[in-house]
């Protein structure tokens, strides 16, 4: 199976740290003059890669009231730097670059929910962002990260938090939940859930990971999980390849099919080095694995893409994830 015979599938990467990536290595450059920066225009559509989720990454030190402010900043720091990279705000927008052959779209993801508690979440969906995670490594006002020792759920204004972003048609991004915070919000919100960026517990066992309990239930609310090509989340040497890559997507679908799996990468949020998969130019070698493994073409066209691609339009929509 040739590479280029893989490149037919277009692409949704469900969890791309651009913004942080070019802050901390390429400061005040505009991302269409950095074709060589990790995550670039040119190596998007090397890759075939139509859409990228990308993450607004507010670090836990700017956690409290200060939070708003970093926030703001993002928001001001990515307007004046993302040209060539359109905000998607619609079912149709999204079916137009999914589907197109011109620039590729943004889907906007907050990740650390803490400055929502000043900043409003209804001017975070006015300007296009469609999910949120709650948090990031350690406590905030909302609840714990995923590294805290000793994790407890939600706090009351996390709860509260939580039942504004159900009223506002948001979806929550399970990452960086660990297992008290997941089940807070599993039983306090009744909209469509997702983990944008993970790797799997039978692999890697350690609370930034899913649990099969943790994946059901995402399955089973309909949501879609993207498999990340970060080494310290694939493999507890923090070492990995493409292959590693594969298999934690191939375990998913052998147990549960290939309706809920996509790519989520992670790139431009980690410093190691996942071989084989450096960037997004090699999305179409992962395409090839999974031909080579016997999958069918619409499993392939469906974990490259249009799982994701399903899940957003639907949110886009207003309409349950069914």
């Amino acid at each position: 199976m040739s590479n280029q015979s893989c490149h037919k599938y277009a692409a949704i990467d469900s969890h791309v740290d651009l913004l942080y990536d070019l802050i901390r290595r390429h400061p005040e450059a505009p991302l269409r003059e950095l074709p060589g920066a990790w995550v670039s225009l040119p190596k998007l559509a090397a890759g075939g890669v139509r859409v990228i989720v990308s993450a607004y990454f507010c670090k836990d030190a700017y956690n409290g009231p200060q939070a708003a402010d970093n926030l703001r900043y993002l928001l001001d720091y990515a307007e004046r730097h993302f040209a060539g990279l359109a905000t998607i705000r619609s079912a149709e927008q999204l079916a137009a670059c999914f589907h197109g052959t011109g620039e590729p779209g943004a889907l906007l993801l907050l990740e650390n929910a803490d400055p929502l508690l000043e900043f409003p979440p209804e001017a975070l969906k006015q300007r296009g962002f469609m999910a949120v995670g709650l948090t990031h490594f350690g406590t905030n006002r909302l609840a714990d990260g995923n590294a805290v020792p000793h994790p407890a759920g939600l706090t009351r204004v996390g709860r509260e938090l939580v039942g504004k972003l159900d009223r506002l048609g948001f979806a929550i991004d399970t990452a960086h939940l660990p297992e008290p915070g997941f089940r807070d919000v599993v039983a306090n919100f009744s909209g469509p859930l997702l983990s944008s960026h993970t790797g799997l517990r039978a692999f890697h066992d350690v609370p930034r990971n899913l649990s099969d309990d943790q994946i059901k239930t995402i399955l089973e609310r309909n949501g879609v999980i993207g498999i990340a090509a970060c080494p310290g989340i694939l493999s507890a040497d923090e070492k990995a390849d493409i292959t590693l890559l594969f298999r934690h997507i191939d375990w998913v679908v052998q147990r549960y099919g290939p309706h809920g799996v996509g790519i989520g990468s992670d790139l431009g949020g980690y410093s190691t080095t996942c071989v084989g998969f450096e960037d997004h130019s090699r999305f179409p070698r992962l395409a090839e694995l999974m031909k080579n493994a016997g999958y069918p073409e619409d499993a392939v066209a469906k974990i490259m893409g249009g799982n994701w691609f399903r899940f957003y339009s639907r949110l886009l929509c207003g309409m349950p994830q069914e």
